[in-house]
């Protein structure tokens, strides 16, 4: 501005005066955006710089916690990987561009100042954004490997949208494929045998194992002991059908028969240490995901009659007792994975029958039935039954059921530990809990009170099919 101007003698003192202060705050204006943007030079040029030395040859981006400068599109050369800009090169070999190995000739202060509060922001910013780029190309040329030529060169494929390219595709397809008429056309008159496989929604599965142990000690061996032979065999036959929707049908027939001499018995040669006829049935129906409308049926006996030790007396036989059972609940059964089953049967409306088939009084006492042949009890009843590997080649079979008349309770728990050795050989840890307080006080163990223990260890063959 011209202050002779300003200072005319034919203007009025007060106008004078006037323009004097108004040309005072334009300069100072001025300065002060002179100095914002000084500091936001030295901003870029130190942050950009520590990018560039943190980076090394890596792509170069300014993290935003570190950068008090508001990310503006002016910037963007900044923000991206190591590219020469020739935009920057030519504002850097103008005649008039400033020293780049040190300042833009403002002093360094403050990295404070932010873009969305100086006016006119964008020439400046991008004039310092250049200057910024030219001082990281001569300090760290190794850090910039391409150009923006080289990318202003490279062509981006226009794609269609899904719907026409899938038209076209097809249509490609329907020109080369020749319309068909007769399908004898394609087969020579060949006669076609089509079969359609119902999907089979049973599965079976068995195994049979048999075990087998024997003891020898000489007539005068100095600790003494009794010779004894001990065999125990096995057959389990598994029989489920499962339609995946609604219906659920699960069979078991467990038969399981075991001798060991008695070499110490006088009367009896060899007596039954394992005899068992189970046959069990679950019929299901799904109510939701895990949870069945179940009937519950098993039947069980034995095949030879039970004795004690030096006595005559049969304490059970075949069909004495015979127990059977059915009852109508919720099954809760989840599916698992590697061929693991569980379930959980609550049943409240349980029947069961017991009939003994023989007239031996201790099979009558045994059971506290005297005088009848026959009887039925009301009440409830839990079941489970899971099989569990808990290691490679190592399973885990539990069966447990209680059922209580509210007069009575009786219950087992099975547990069957077995260890596969290969496909032939395997061992097995067996233990039979029972409770039945159903029975008459001269058989109360002081111990174990009605509980009632049994447990077998085995090695020998087994076969699963």
């Amino acid at each position: 501005m011209n202050t002779k101007l300003i200072f005319h003698r034919d203007w009025p003192l007060g106008c004078r005066l006037f323009l004097l202060l108004l040309m005072c705050f334009l300069m100072s204006v001025q300065a002060g955006a002179q100095t914002s943007y000084s500091r936001l030079a030295s901003s870029i040029v130190s942050k950009y710089k520590k990018q560039i030395q943190q980076s090394g040859k890596q792509a170069i981006a300014l993290p935003t916690d570190s950068v008090n400068v508001v990310m503006s599109p002016y910037i963007y050369q900044l923000m991206g990987p190591g590219i020469y800009f020739s935009s920057a090169l030519k504002d850097g070999f103008r005649l008039d561009a400033p020293d780049f190995s040190g300042n833009f000739g403002f002093s360094g202060i403050s990295e404070n100042s932010g873009i969305s509060r100086l006016p006119g922001a964008p020439d400046q910013i991008l004039s310092l954004s250049s200057h910024a780029l030219m001082r990281a190309y001569i300090s760290h040329p190794n850090a910039f490997r391409y150009s923006d030529a080289q990318i202003n060169s490279e062509h981006i494929l226009a794609t269609l949208p899904a719907t026409e390219a899938k038209k076209e595709d097809l249509v490609d397809i329907y020109n080369k494929v020749d319309e068909i008429k007769d399908v004898t056309d394609i087969v020579d008159d060949v006669e076609l045998d089509l079969h359609i496989q119902k999907p089979n929604f049973w599965t079976t599965t068995g195994k049979f194992s048999l075990q087998f142990t024997q003891n020898y000690f000489s007539e005068q061996w100095y600790k003494g002991g009794n010779n004894n032979v001990t065999l125990l065999s096995g057959l389990q036959l598994e029989a489920n059908y499962n339609d995946q929707k609604r219906l659920s049908w699960d069979n078991k027939l467990d038969l399981r028969l075991g001798f060991v001499t008695a070499t110490s018995d006088s009367i009896h040669r060899y007596l039954t240490n394992n005899d068992k006829i189970d046959l069990y049935s679950k019929l299901g129906v799904k109510a939701t995901k895990s949870w069945y409308y179940t009937l519950s049926v098993e039947g069980k006996t034995q095949f030879l009659p039970g004795y004690r030790s030096n006595d005559r007396r049969a304490y059970s036989r075949f069909f004495a007792p015979l127990d059977a059972n059915a009852s109508l609940g919720m099954d809760f059964k989840p599916s698992l994975k590697n061929g693991n089953t569980f379930s959980l049967a609550l049943l409240p409306f349980s029947y069961k029958m017991r009939y003994i088939g023989d007239e031996e009084e201790t099979i009558h006492a045994s059971f506290n039935m005297k005088d009848k042949d026959f009887q039925q009890d009301f009440g409830s009843r839990i079941e489970l039954n899971s099989k569990l590997t808990l290691a490679k080649n190592f399973l885990w079979r539990c069966r447990f059921y209680t059922f209580t008349s509210y007069e009575y309770v009786e219950g087992e728990m099975e547990n069957v530990f077995t260890f596969q050795f290969n496909k032939y050989i395997s061992s097995e840890i067996y233990t039979l809990w029972r409770f039945d307080d159903n029975r008459d006080m001269k058989y109360w163990d002081d111990t174990l009170g009605y509980f009632q223990f049994k447990e077998y260890f085995t090695l020998g063959l087994s076969y699963n099919f």
